[in-house]
C-alpha cells in the first residue's frame, strides 16, 4: 500500500509563508477538490476576542486567490462556540472576526459563520464511528461542494493538539454537534456522570452566584432562594458546556479515575465528527494545509497568546487528515523547546522540551487532566479509516515567483507601472538636503552606549 503524501516547506528561506501556503496548494493537487465554479468552503479558525496567534488574514487571502485562479467560488468560515463567550452567537463572532482582520474587504470573499445566527443551522450526519452514531454539521459547509481547511497547528486545553482533525471535527460541527463531540451529556463521560453535591452552594452569599445562574440558558440549573440552593434537572439540559463554572466549588464534581477517562475520550471522539463530514462531502473534495507557526501550547479560541513553545516549524499540505497531523506532531516532538515558554516550567514532568520528547502530552493547559497523550487523536482517526499514519514527507521546491506577486505585477514589472505614471511628474530631489559632513562619525556610532 502506497505511503500518503505530505508536502512541506521548512521555516527558513526566503518565502513568504502566504507563497508556501500558495504553492503547497498547487504540489498537493488540492485544486483537483473542485471543478470550476464550485462552491469551496475555507474553513479557518478566526481567534478569539484578544487573542494574537491565529493565522494572519493575508495567509487565508493567499488561499482565495489560489482557488479563484482555479476556478473555484470561495467562501472563508468558522462556527459559533459552544460555551459562553465572544463567539457564541453569529452577531459578535462576525465582531471578533472583523476585529481580527477577517472580512470581505481584507479576505476577496465572503466570511460566514457556518452554523448561523444562534450556532443552530444544521444538517444531522450519520458515521459509523468509535463513539458516535451520528453529528450536526453547520449547514454551510455541507452545503458546499468542497473545502480547503487552514490550520493554525498548535496545542489545545482538552484536545491536547490543535490540528487539522481538531479543526475539522469540532470547528465545522453546529452546537449541538459540538455537544455531541464533547460528549457533554454522556451517561458516564458527560454531565449524567457527575455527582451533584447541592449543599455544597452558598447561593447569595457567592461571589459568583449571580454568573452561574445566569450561565444556563434552558435553566437546568438554577440557584434559588431556599435551601438546597443550587437545583439541576437533566433533562432539561442543553449541553452546553456551562456546567463547568459549577465544578470550581464543589457543586458538580467527578472522582479522579473517571475525571481521566472523561479526558481521554474527548479527543478520541473528535475524529468521529470529522468522518462524518469527511464522508458527507466526500473524501476527494476535501484538502488541508497546516501552518505549524506561531505553536503556542494553548488553542486561538483562548483570550490571550502565551510564548510559543517551538520555534516554527514550516507548512504542510495534503488530502490526508492523518497524515498531515502526525508529520506535524513528529516535527514537534523532534524540535527543542523555546526557552521561557510553557514546555520549561518547572512543574512539568518528563522534559517536554528536550527534542525527542512529546511535547503536548505533558504540557497541560487551564483545567485539563495532568497527562492526556497527543497520540489519541491520530490513533482514533486511522482505526475508523480517516488517514494514514504511514506517510511520505516530500519537501517542496519554490514555483515561478512571477506566479506569486500581485496580479497586476505579473504582466509587468513594478517599474514599468511605476515610470508609466510619474515619467511627466517625477519629483527631483533637492541636493542642498545632504550635510557636507555628517555630525557624528560612523566609528562613534559603532561603540557600546554609556551612561
Amino acid at each position: 500500500m502506497s505511503k500518503s503524501k505530505v508536502h512541506w516547506f521548512g521555516p527558513r528561506g526566503a518565502l513568504s509563508t502566504v507563497v508556501k501556503g500558495q504553492r503547497l496548494f498547487e504540489l498537493a493537487s488540492l485544486n483537483d477538490c473542485f471543478s470550476k465554479g464550485d462552491t469551496v468552503a475555507i474553513k479557518i479558525h478566526c481567534g478569539e476576542w484578544n487573542n494574537t496567534g491565529y493565522l494572519r488574514p493575508s495567509i487565508v487571502t493567499g488561499i482565495v486567490e489560489t482557488v479563484k485562479d482555479y476556478g473555484g467560488d470561495p467562501f472563508v468560515c468558522d462556527t459559533t462556540t459552544i460555551y459562553g463567550g465572544a463567539r457564541t452567537i453569529a452577531q459578535d463572532t462576525y465582531k471578533v472576526a472583523a476585529r481580527n482582520g477577517f472580512t470581505s474587504a481584507t479576505l476577496g470573499c465572503p466570511f460566514i459563520v457556518a452554523d448561523g445566527d444562534m450556532g443552530t443551522d444544521d444538517v444531522k450526519v450519520r458515521v459509523d464511528g468509535n463513539y458516535l452514531n451520528y453529528t450536526y454539521i453547520a449547514k454551510a459547509i455541507v452545503n458546499a461542494d468542497a473545502m480547503i481547511v487552514l490550520t493554525h497547528f498548535k496545542g489545545h486545553p482538552s484536545g491536547v493538539v490543535g490540528g487539522a482533525i481538531k479543526n475539522v471535527g469540532i470547528g465545522c460541527c453546529s452546537k449541538r454537534g459540538k455537544s455531541i463531540t464533547h460528549l457533554v451529556k454522556h451517561p458516564k463521560y458527560g454531565v449524567p456522570g457527575y455527582t451533584f453535591n447541592p449543599e455544597l452552594c452558598k447561593g447569595t452569599d457567592c461571589p459568583i452566584y449571580k454568573s452561574c445562574s445566569e450561565s444556563c440558558p434552558t435553566e437546568a440549573f438554577q440557584v434559588v432562594d431556599e435551601k438546597p440552593y443550587a437545583r439541576l434537572d437533566l433533562d432539561k439540559c442543553s449541553g452546553c458546556l456551562g456546567y463547568i463554572s459549577k465544578m470550581g466549588c464543589g457543586v458538580l464534581s467527578v472522582d479522579h479515575d473517571k475525571l481521566k477517562e472523561m479526558w481521554q475520550s474527548f479527543p478520541a471522539t473528535i475524529p468521529d465528527s470529522v468522518k462524518a463530514i469527511i464522508n458527507h462531502l466526500g473524501r476527494e473534495h476535501v484538502g488541508f494545509i497546516n501552518y505549524a507557526i506561531d505553536i503556542s501550547p494553548w488553542c486561538d479560541c483562548m483570550g490571550f497568546t502565551d510564548s510559543y513553545i517551538l520555534p516554527n516549524l514550516g507548512v504542510y499540505a495534503s488530502k490526508d487528515i492523518v497524515s498531515i497531523d502526525k508529520a506535524c506532531l513528529d516535527a514537534a516532538d523532534r524540535a527543542e523547546g523555546v526557552p521561557g515558554s510553557k514546555a520549561f516550567d518547572e512543574e512539568i514532568e518528563n522534559e517536554p522540551w528536550k527534542a525527542g520528547h512529546e511535547k503536548f502530552t505533558y504540557i497541560p493547559c487551564s483545567h485539563r487532566f495532568k497527562e492526556v497523550s497527543q497520540w489519541i487523536q491520530i490513533n482514533a482517526a486511522s482505526n475508523i479509516g480517516l488517514g494514514s499514519i504511514d506517510y511520505e514527507l516530500i519537501e517542496a521546491t519554490p514555483g515561478p515567483p512571477e506566479k506569486y506577486v500581485m496580479p497586476k505585477f505579473r504582466e509587468h514589472s513594478w517599474g514599468y507601472i511605476f515610470n508609466r505614471r510619474f515619467k511627466d511628474d517625477m519629483p527631483m530631489p533637492d541636493l542642498d538636503c545632504f550635510k557636507k559632513k555628517p555630525k557624528i562619525s560612523i566609528e562613534e556610532l559603532t561603540k557600546k552606549p554609556k551612561l
